[in-house]
């Protein structure tokens, strides 16, 4: 298995014209067909950080990939920051269906209950 490089981008980096290479490299969709994490992508259509597109083509390289569950949520209207000031009954949705999705893929026992 190969190792997935670890590195952030700087303000000052060049295009993906220009290092085609290093941006494909560090590209989540390179490593989908490795994956074996559940994944859930909640994503705003109008998100013009991480454009709708992006989402959708890690979302079908990861179920083509059929190596771990993945879901995939849009929100019409939402940014990037629709958890924190999207439409009410949209931060309602996210926070659910994030909670189950954590519930069933990462909790390995339940808390106590509070008395």
């Amino acid at each position: 298995m190969r190792q997935r490089p670890v590195r952030r981008f700087e303000p000052d980096d060049l295009e993906p014209f220009d290092e085609r290479e290093r941006y494909s490299e560090l590209s989540p969709v390179t490593w989908a067909g490795e994956a074996t994490t559940p994944t859930l992508i909640l994503c705003g259509e109008e998100d013009h950080r991480c454009p709708i597109g992006q989402s959708e083509e890690l979302f079908a390289a990861l179920v083509r990939s059929g190596r771990a569950p993945v879901e995939f949520i849009r929100f019409p209207g939402g940014d990037h920051h629709l958890a924190e000031n999207g439409k009410p009954s949209h931060r309602v949705f996210y926070n659910r269906r994030l909670v189950a999705w954590v519930e069933r893929y990462c909790a390995s026992e339940r808390a106590p209950e509070r008395a």
